[in-house]
């Protein structure tokens, strides 16, 4: 069984690594600092001692003085954890002076006399070597006595005419506590720090996972429950945060895919509503001819019409729908948004316009007598554009477009044609003077099988397919379709196609 670690752990755990690396890093240059700083004191300290031993007076030779007893240094200290011993030797390595170990009652340094317990010299070695090294004036050392280490050092003097030689002591156990007291801080005080941040970083993966749960509790219950009404909730406690902004995206994809799935639904119990006219029309003229053999001629005629004509309605909505689910099986492009259809051509936009034009032209012309009741069909403004796409589908769109436009407007109104340019687009304009949409309906007109009261009744026949299609050829070409409306005084709608880059 494979071993899962929770995300809570493995942050806590990620901080806690990358503050211990950075706490050992921190202790590690104090420590060393601190070392440093420490030995480079007690060595300052030990070079200062011998040279107010030997800027003093004491060592000058008093007349009559037994040359035998070593003389008094007053004003130092005694040997002694933190204490400073001094020693004053002869090239002969005999005693000159030295520390007293003792204290008067007091407190002053009242003699000096040689301490039996102390090497003499401290350290023979440093001298032997200055010796040797006429042109080396001190030298530092370390020697080990009595159990403890000792920091020696030895300086050479010929101030006074002849040869002699200071050295200072100092136990380096001092030194060496006070490091080992620093070494335990900082171990404690890391262990202290890494525990808080342990926490700390577990309090806050703890929150923020708690915000990521309660997403996905809310999601597997959407999805258990196939219910798109609910929404992600987040802790209003974050306030605004990348948090509330993936509530809000998931929010927004939950409402888009709850209109997607009520559009579905709609489409699914419209599409079936439209179908089954036609087909129980074509069953009822069916049922009427085979139970009916001695029909007359002309009604048989007329059942066979009109089974024709709903098998011709129904064969046109099913074509509709193939062409609106070809829409949305297009996909967006990563390069411009869209995918584009496969057939694709330059297209002479004013052109197709003018074919248009002419195709309703002729019937307004040789058939006003006989058709009073179509209102007129006016071309304006034609502005030469070329554009790139599927001629067929553009002319579908705006056929469907004008036809709307006829059967919406009165026999005294007018329907009117336009093509203009911008730096980008091709303007396509239809209006008319009809009976206008109303502020309630516009908004829903491009949507699948959507009609309103007044189309009901003026267009009994129709799908509700055709503003969707015109919608979804002008996808299809990377275009927009705009409208504008007022009921009783007309529409206008515009279609904005991309014009064709010149190479």
């Amino acid at each position: 069984m494979k071993l899962v670690i929770p995300l809570s752990v493995r942050l806590t755990l990620l901080l806690m690594g990358i503050l211990a690396l950075a706490l050992l890093t921190f202790c590690q240059l104090t420590y060393i600092q601190a070392e440093q700083r420490a030995w480079q004191d007690l060595d300052l300290s030990l070079s200062s001692r011998a040279a107010s031993v030997r800027l003093g007076k004491d060592l000058l030779m008093k007349a009559g003085q037994d040359a035998s007893i070593p003389r008094l240094l007053p004003g130092v200290d005694t040997l002694g954890r933190g204490a400073i011993s001094i020693e004053v030797l002869d090239s002969h390595l005999q005693l000159l002076a030295t520390t007293a170990n003792q204290q008067s009652s007091d407190g002053s340094q009242t003699q000096v006399e040689h301490t039996a317990s102390s090497p003499l010299p401290w350290d023979i070695q440093a001298i032997r070597q200055l010796q040797r090294q006429p042109n080396k004036q001190d030298v530092y050392s370390t020697i080990f006595y009595e159990g403890q280490h000792f920091r020696v050092y030895t300086l050479r003097n010929t101030d006074f005419g002849e040869l002699h030689f200071i050295q200072t002591a100092r136990t380096k156990h001092d030194v060496e506590q006070s490091l080992a007291e620093l070494r335990l801080v900082l171990w404690h005080g890391s262990l202290l720090v890494l525990g808080l941040s342990a926490l700390g970083g577990w309090l806050m993966s703890w929150g923020i996972l708690v915000a990521i749960r309660g997403m996905t509790r809310t999601a597997r219950l959407i999805s258990a429950r196939e219910d798109l009404s609910q929404r992600v909730s987040y802790p209003r406690l974050l306030g605004s945060s990348e948090f509330s902004m993936l509530a809000a995206t998931l929010n927004q994809m939950l409402a888009n895919l709850e209109k997607a799935h009520l559009r579905q639904k709609r489409f699914v119990a419209d599409a079936s509503h439209e179908l089954r006219a036609p087909i129980t029309a074509i069953r009822c003229n069916l049922d009427l001819l085979s139970r009916a053999p001695d029909l007359p001629p002309a009604g048989m005629q007329a059942a066979l019409a009109d089974a024709r004509d709903e098998a011709e309605r129904m064969g046109r909505l099913v074509n509709d729908l193939l062409l609106l689910a070809h829409a949305d099986s297009l996909t967006p492009n990563h390069s411009n948004g869209y995918k584009k259809s496969p057939a694709q051509q330059a297209i002479d936009l004013d052109s197709l316009l003018l074919d248009i034009f002419r195709q309703y032209r002729p019937d307004q012309r040789d058939n006003v007598a006989q058709s009073p009741q179509r209102p007129r069909l006016s071309l304006q403004h034609i502005t030469p554009a070329r554009v790139c796409g599927n001629a067929d589908q553009l002319k579908q769109a705006i056929v469907a477009l004008v036809d709307n436009a006829l059967k919406y407007t009165s026999p005294e109104g007018l329907v009117s044609l336009s093509l203009h340019t911008n730096a980008d687009y091709a303007i396509v304009t239809v209006s008319d003077t009809g009976i206008g949409i109303s502020a309630e309906d516009l908004p829903h007109i491009f949507e699948r099988f959507y009609r309103s009261e007044q189309a009901r009744i003026r267009d009994t026949r129709g799908s509700g397919l055709g503003l969707a299609i015109v919608k979804s050829i002008l996808y299809e070409h990377q275009g927009s379709i705009e409208t504008e409306s007022q009921p009783g005084q007309g529409s206008t709608f515009r279609l904005n196609i991309p014009l064709q880059q010149e190479e």
